[in-house]
């Protein structure tokens, strides 16, 4: 009999149940950490050993990557550096469109999450050497920088970084 109680009891229990399927997804991916920029689903990353691995045979692909933070921009939280665990290979993150930051301080060894497209890059002396300035580097060390570098970034859309939120 459609439409009577049963009907209706069965329609809660449905109901019940695609809230409770939503919450879980949503506790899954609510960990101890914090978003910055564009929150994401990082059920499914990748590391930079592989990245690598792909950008030589692509010129850009969109990646959802586990790292390590090495620094971030000290003057507003618009890039940071990331590398593997073992500190072999490093690759520069640039928050998109300067849309977001993120913190200045403390994020040093933490684990990083990045959502974003990893392309080749050519950075030129002057911006390596902005680039140094804003990571705190000393005087000397930014007259150290000669050659342009040519490397694979990410443009980030979000990042999930295990640091307490504000």
């Amino acid at each position: 009999m459609k439409g009577g109680i049963g009907y209706f009891s069965t329609m809660k229990r449905i109901l019940f149940l695609a809230v409770a399927a939503l919450l879980s997804i949503t506790t899954v991916t609510a960990q101890e950490g914090c978003f910055f920029g564009e929150k994401f689903m990082n059920s499914k990353t990748t590391n930079l050993v592989d990245l690598h691995g792909k950008m030589e045979k692509m010129d850009s692909v969109d990646v959802v990557l586990s790292a390590k933070t090495v620094t971030t921009c000290k003057k507003a939280g618009c890039w940071m550096e990331i590398c593997t665990q073992d500190n072999q290979l490093n690759t520069r993150v640039f928050m998109k469109d300067h849309a977001f930051g993120v913190p200045l301080e403390g994020c040093e060894g933490k684990e990083a999450i990045v959502y974003g497209r990893a392309f080749r890059y050519k950075l030129s002396v002057e911006y390596l050497r902005h680039l140094a300035e804003d990571a705190g580097k000393s005087k000397e060390e930014i007259e150290k920088i000669t050659e342009p570098e040519t490397a694979i970034g990410i443009d980030a859309w979000g990042v999930w970084l295990d640091v307490k939120c504000n």
